[in-house]
């Protein structure tokens, strides 16, 4: 029969079939109020008793519990009897305590009620664990070596060698037993301190040390004795190492952007750096020295005094000591000599006599995130360092090398980065942590450097200006900043040249290998990164290759800096033409003429087949750019000759860029008066020229529009003369006009 309920709803519905499953064969059965079969409750077993030793771990075991008809939901654990403890995990099925210590056997009782998944409570089921004393061993006390020091030394005690077989030191305890009474720090701790007293003769001082462990049990006494000799009248010998912060770029798997990785410092040996004593009252300079090159100091000072040590940013070897000699130095301002270098100091005051070296670890002040947290104190000592590998590579192969003065710029960030020979010769480095920071930029350090060095030591025609990887250059630019490069390369033995930058946040680095210029004849756009004796990429990866020991790709010549050096000093120096790559290459085959075809061919790698110091016979120009306008590098020209034009433009951009700036050769036939005039196609009418002979110049015409410019000197029969001419409009850092394509006439007469 099928019957019909008004409104039942599906679960009214499901309701009905489960009562009616549930109903025996006859119908006579029953049901819970649920619905289902009644619950069985849960079974506690709180495990087997257990006996241990104080100090144990102890695991309670409940696992063993159950439900017939169901499972265990959830466990509880309380103590009813003993030493309270804590339990940990009391929640679950195996809780954990230490065993306490007891001077008796103790009984601890627990208790466990279990819960099943339908929240039946079991009845409590309770387990014991007797816990009963350890065996303890009485720990060992040991006081330390033996020392002897002077009156007026600071004394440490050291009780740090203690040691306890079955536990730990809980406890120390000093006490003095023999010699007059001094005061220690403080008697409870490992290492107490004391000033040792002034004494008249050797005097012994006996200290005795008991410790204590975890257990209560005490050591027998350790003895230690401290000799003390009476202060030596005059000065005594302090010592110290000096450590700087060195921040280094990432690697990739430390980050991505691969920047400056400011988690990490290193400290490293501040070498060569001025340290002075001061007087720690009154803050007189009382010594001065220099570190060494593992950065250790030493320094006379009067005995029993107390001082500070400062270290300078500053690396001075001055004329009252022989040659080699320097004086450079780190400091914000200027360029100027008045300003101050940076300097730091711990502020830790000591005594002269302790005889214990002093070490200063000087900290970056930068945090993890690249921020300041305080003076960016190792910044300066970080520059100064690379200057001294600078230093060393020059002392290797010229020992007695005098250094002029040298100012590094580091803070004033309106300065930019460059080297500025005069007045007062100085390095500008940048120090925005927000932008860009040039203090662990070891390459761009190393750079400028390499303009300082080679102003002083060989020649610099370069005439300076923007450059970039890729441009085509004024010729002397191109050698003035390959050099640069190659010269960081050699100094830092790494090609790796890298310059760090910060862009909101984003640390990142940008760089290029010194030794991977491409070696192929040219392809593509005529500004891109080949080979050309007007490309800075191409200069420094030749002279790298004609200093390193590795053969490659059209490299099969290892030099090492000594020929280099002489070529510079020498030949480069005092050469007629321009400090281009020509002059250079042209007395190194010379020097070296088992090398010859090997250097040829290196430099040929780079399209470059000039063959002399003026580029005679260059064949080879930037593809598309008009050969006019570049070759001859230098063109021969005449007293009382035919006008001679030449053509500039502004192809690769203005200023000092290939095709800017045009080279004569004059060489008299009889000395006398010459008059040099020079006319241009620009209707800004601002041609200008400079004369020099062997690198000095002898006249300079460079007078405001409108021209042409005309000027006279005395010139020498036999002497070669060159001169750069150009239209301002192309080759100014401030043109008036607009640069283009012109001509220039020049005449002598």
């Amino acid at each position: 029969m099928r019957h019909s309920t008004p409104g039942l709803t599906l679960a009214g519905i499901a309701a009905l079939l489960l009562v009616a499953c549930s109903s025996g064969g006859g119908g006579s059965g029953s049901s819970s109020s649920s619905g289902g079969a009644a619950n069985t409750p849960p079974v506690a077993n709180a495990g087997a008793n257990q006996t241990v030793s104080s100090g144990a771990s102890v695991t309670l075991n409940g696992t063993a519990s159950s439900d017939a008809d169901g499972s265990i939901a959830s466990f509880a654990w309380t103590q009813t009897a003993g030493t309270s403890v804590t339990l940990t995990n009391a929640a679950t099925s195996q809780p954990t305590f230490p065993a306490p210590t007891v001077a008796a056997a103790t009984t601890l009782t627990f208790s466990l009620v279990v819960t099943d998944n339908r929240g039946s409570v079991s009845p409590a089921s309770t387990v014991t664990v007797t816990v009963n004393p350890s065996t303890n061993v009485a720990p060992t006390a040991n006081a330390g070596a033996n020392q002897t020091v002077t009156s007026g030394a600071t004394v440490t005690l050291n009780g740090t060698a203690s040691s306890d077989s079955d536990g730990s030191i809980a406890s120390y305890a000093w006490t003095q037993t023999a010699g007059t009474a001094v005061s220690l720090s403080s008697a409870a701790v490992s290492q107490p301190t004391f000033t040792a007293p002034s004494v008249a003769t050797a005097t012994t001082f006996t200290f005795s040390l008991i410790v204590t462990d975890n257990l209560g049990a005490a050591s027998a006494a350790s003895t230690v004795n401290v000799t003390v000799n009476p202060a030596v009248a005059g000065n005594v010998t302090v010592t110290g190492a000096v450590t700087f912060a060195r921040v280094l770029f990432a690697t990739s798997m430390q980050d991505m952007n691969r920047g400056l990785f400011y988690s990490a410092p290193v400290q490293q040996p501040s070498r060569g750096v001025l340290v002075r004593a001061r007087n720690a009252s009154n803050q007189a300079v009382l010594a001065s020295g220099s570190t060494d090159s593992v950065g250790n100091y030493s320094l006379s000072v009067p005995n029993g005094t107390g001082i500070t040590i400062e270290v300078v940013a500053r690396m001075l070897r001055d004329s009252t000591q022989p040659l080699p000699r320097w004086d450079m130095r780190v400091q914000n301002g200027d360029g100027t000599a008045g300003d101050v270098p940076y300097s730091y100091t711990d502020g830790v005051a000591f005594s002269s006599s302790a005889g214990t070296p002093h070490n200063i670890a000087i900290p970056t002040g930068i945090s993890a995130a690249g921020a300041a947290t305080g003076t960016r104190a190792s910044g300066p000592f970080a520059i100064l360092d690379t200057l001294y590998q600078g230093v060393q590579t020059i002392l290797a192969v010229a020992p007695n090398t005098d250094f002029p003065e040298l100012i590094v710029d580091w803070g004033n960030q309106s300065l930019g980065t460059f080297f500025s020979s005069g007045p007062s010769q100085f390095i500008a480095l940048l120090s925005s942590l927000v932008s860009d920071t040039d203090e662990f930029d070891q390459h761009v350090i190393a750079h400028e450097f390499g303009h300082y060095i080679e102003f002083n030591f060989s020649r610099a025609d370069n005439i300076g200006g923007p450059h970039s990887l890729g441009e085509k250059l004024d010729p002397r630019v191109a050698f003035g900043e390959g050099f640069g490069y190659a010269f960081a390369a050699i100094v830092l033995n790494s090609t790796d040249a890298r310059d760090s930058a910060n862009n909101n946040g984003d640390f990142f680095s940008t760089g290029f290998n010194i030794e991977t210029n491409p070696q192929t004849n040219p392809v593509g756009a005529p500004n891109d990164n080949y080979g050309c004796w007007c490309s800075e990429s191409s200069v420094f990866s030749i002279l790298w290759d004609l200093y390193d020991s590795n053969a490659d790709a059209n490299d099969n010549v290892a030099l090492g800096f000594a020929p280099l050096w002489s070529v510079l000093i020498g030949a480069q120096r005092t050469t007629p033409a321009y400090t281009t790559i020509f002059p250079f290459i042209t007395a190194l085959r010379a020097a070296r003429p088992a090398e010859a075809g090997a250097i040829t061919a290196l430099v040929a790698a780079q399209n470059i087949d000039g063959s002399d110091a003026f580029g005679a016979g260059e064949t080879h120009v930037p593809l598309g750019f008009p050969s006019n306008a570049a070759l001859p590098l230098f063109t021969t020209i005449t007293r009382g000759g035919a006008p001679v034009v030449l053509h500039t433009v502004d192809d690769f951009g203005v200023d000092n860029k290939l095709g800017n700036h045009r080279f004569l050769r004059f060489t008299p036939s009889v000395s006398g008066s010459v008059t040099i005039t020079l006319a241009t196609s620009n209707p800004t009418n601002d041609p200008d020229y400079r004369m020099q002979r062997a690198g000095t110049f002898v006249l300079i015409e460079d007078d405001p529009p409108p021209g042409p410019e005309t000027g006279s000197v005395s010139g020498t029969a036999g002497t070669t003369y060159v001169l750069d001419v150009y239209d301002c409009d192309n080759g100014c850092s401030n043109p008036q006009g607009t640069s283009g394509d012109y001509d220039l006439t020049v005449t002598i007469n």
